[in-house]
């Protein structure tokens, strides 16, 4: 056994010991338990639907390499091609397929199976925010951040559902805080290890979503930034000369260095479409992911504006300001240690206001796909709850030094309760969830702003479908995708008597699920019914999000 094997035990046992890392493994447990239990409530985007078609498709995959490897790869492609589904990027559904394999195992439905990848991720990055919040804050610091980012609607849900959303967050989050690591780390072996992990973390943020390529010139506006800035101090620190691999970089920094490089082959080798023709091929996947955005986010908005709006009429309120609040913190952290002339205080507080502006800037320019509310920027609320959670427990140690931890404990509930309240008063219709700044959900349909990602309010009704609908009924799924559908009947809730029906002038029954101004389905079942009066519906807060027309005679 050669000694560093004799020692594992040893360094296991003083990571348990430590304070940070068991409060970042709790946070891991209790995140990964709560969100394997949510899952089963919000329905299946077609967003989502894509996921778990392809996920499928990951599947057979991996059953033909299991004898036939090289056919496993045109297999794949093949059925893509039959299927006519777009290329996704393949570490969400590659996350969905194998969640799918281990929930069937372990007994869980086909729901939660594909969406308990999503939750394994939401842990991971609530132990990584427990250990950013700790260098950050300390002990309180590492207590309160994943808290910060988890209790609201719309963070909660990227954690529940099996989109690749919630995993970039993760994956955004893992490549800065390795950077860091690699920028900070006290010998050579260590810089270069973090590196590389840099490296690795955004190779597979790129698999997860393309657009996640803002990451690298992000960090090297950061490295450029910091080196411009850190010369006009009064008192610069000194810098050891570079050494190794750094020297023939010429002054690059490893970690950009490593992304640059280990990123893209990353990228290639978790991605086997890409073989062929790596270039054409992204190019084309870029084009699709943007196609297949969806609708317009909100009526009426500039794309400049968007993400700002979307982020103020959807997240609650306090945490909101405890965010704005830290942004401000951190720009006067970075103005003070500019002064003082201390070159890690103005990295760290630099990295952080670009680690949340940039995903809100590429939003804005059009550089990432239109996605339905936070989803196209949500890798910036990480770093939302980290300044946020830092300004909070700074303002207790300035307002009340004798008892910082008692009013720290009252910030956090002040500013955690009301997000927490909307957040359980909105499940499981948390895409429709706005804050009160935008009127909640009457005052953002008044505003144009979509009522749901995609169709996913339409298992709201597959209670009253298997109790009310006529035996034999053929149901019309208005903008619900057809493989949300066949989720819903393999697990049990749809009744196997019903039958699907591909336009509304064929069906007893139609589900129609309101998409802001996408009302074309609505209008033509109301003429091949003759009726405009629904039998049933799912609101929130008096808007309707789902309604069910019928025949006569097809509603019991």
């Amino acid at each position: 056994m050669t000694p560093a094997l004799r020692q594992l035990p040893a360094r296991v046992a003083a990571g348990l010991r430590s304070g940070r890392r068991r409060i970042a493994l709790a946070w891991a447990a209790a995140t990964l338990a709560a969100l394997v239990a949510l899952a089963g409530g919000p329905g299946i985007s077609r967003d989502e639907a894509d996921v778990v078609a392809a996920a499928g498709r990951v599947a057979e995959g991996w059953r033909t390499a299991a004898g036939h490897p090289l056919a496993a790869l045109t297999g794949l492609e093949a059925a893509r091609a039959r299927s006519g589904g777009r290329p996704l990027p393949p570490l969400g559904p590659a996350v969905a397929a194998a969640g799918h394999a281990a929930g069937r195992t372990a007994g869980l439905s086909h729901q939660r199976g594909y969406r308990l990848g999503a939750a394994l991720a939401g842990a991971l990055l609530s132990a990584l925010l427990a250990l950013a919040g700790h260098a950050l804050a300390g002990p309180a610091g590492a207590a309160l951040a994943p808290a910060m980012y988890w209790l609201a609607p719309r963070t909660l849900l990227s954690g529940a559902v099996a989109l690749a959303d919630g995993l970039a967050a993760l994956l955004w989050l893992a490549a800065f805080w390795a950077y860091r690591r690699a920028a900070s780390a006290p010998d050579r072996l260590l810089r270069l290890r973090a590196a590389a992990l840099a490296g690795l973390a955004f190779g597979a943020a790129l698999a997860a979503r393309l657009d996640a390529w803002v990451i690298l010139p992000t960090l090297a506006l950061h490295a450029l930034l910091v080196r411009v800035l850190r010369p006009r101090a009064a008192t610069p620190e000194p810098e050891a000369p570079p050494v190794g691999i750094e020297a023939r970089l010429r002054g690059v920094p490893v970690a950009i260095a490593a992304m640059a490089v280990l990123g893209p082959l990353t990228l290639v080798a978790l991605w086997p479409w890409l073989w062929a023709d790596p270039l054409r091929r992204a190019l084309l996947a870029s084009q699709a992911a943007r196609a297949g955005a969806g609708e317009a986010l909100a009526a009426g908005l500039p794309r400049a504006l968007l993400p700002l709006a979307v982020t103020v009429f959807a997240v609650p309120a306090a945490p909101l300001l405890a965010a704005g609040g830290g942004a401000l913190q951190a720009l006067a952290r970075a103005a003070r240690a500019l002064r003082r002339g201390s070159g890690f205080a103005l990295s760290d507080e630099v990295l952080l206001l670009l680690g949340a502006a940039a995903p809100l800037a590429a939003a804005a320019s059009g550089l990432t796909p239109a996605l339905p509310g936070v989803r196209g920027w949500l890798p910036a609320f990480p770093f939302l709850a980290l300044l946020g959670t830092r300004a909070l427990l700074h303002a207790a140690r300035i307002a009340w030094p004798a008892r910082a931890s008692s009013l720290a404990a009252a910030l956090a509930l002040l500013v955690l309760y009301p997000a927490a309240r909307q957040a359980a008063h909105t499940w499981p219709s948390a895409s429709s969830s706005w804050s009160a700044l935008g009127g909640g959900a009457p005052g953002a349909a008044s505003r144009g702003l979509p009522r749901q990602d995609g169709g996913e309010a339409a298992a709201a009704m597959l209670d009253a479908l298997a109790e009310r609908a006529r035996p034999g009924a053929r149901v019309y799924w208005a903008r619900t995708a057809g493989a949300a559908v066949e989720v819903y009947a393999r697990d049990g809730r749809l009744r196997a008597d019903l039958r699907r029906a591909e336009a509304p002038e064929d069906a007893d029954l139609a589900v129609v699920t309101v998409d802001g101004a996408a009302r074309d389905a609505e209008y033509r079942t109301w003429a091949a019914f003759r009726d405009a009066r629904p039998v049933a519906g799912a609101f929130l807060d008096e808007v309707p999000l789902v309604l069910v027309y019928a025949r006569p005679g097809a509603w019991r």
